[in-house]
């Protein structure tokens, strides 16, 4: 057996944080693409533009800079707040898992 958990940081009700929306924050690194990186989750680029917007409204700092095309393309790069936050919130999640196995440890199933 195994426990599982997800964790997400909500601003009045709206999420902010999540699984997902990190692994999307780490694809828009890898490739400085919105578009690229939505393919790569298969996910539509609208939603993944809406996302990373709610996420920027939400958020106390910009987390990406949006570069529009041209003649030399456009681009979107993660903020170092961006950057901190995809730390923080592995780190929250890490030490989440570590408490949970170790509660669950316990259980005599």
């Amino acid at each position: 057996m195994k426990i599982k958990s997800r964790v997400w940081i909500e601003n009045d009700g709206k999420t902010f944080l999540g699984f997902g929306r990190i692994l999307l924050l780490k694809k828009v690194e890898e490739t400085s693409s919105i578009n690229a990186a939505a393919k790569a989750m298969n996910m539509s680029y609208k939603k993944a533009w809406k996302l990373m917007n709610d996420m920027n409204d939400i958020s106390k700092e910009p987390i990406l800079i949006k570069n529009i095309g041209g003649k030399n393309g456009g681009g979107t790069t993660l903020t170092p707040y961006g950057k901190a936050l995809i730390e923080q919130f592995e780190t929250i999640n890490n030490n989440c898992m570590a408490y949970l196995e170790s509660e669950f440890k316990k259980l005599e199933l």
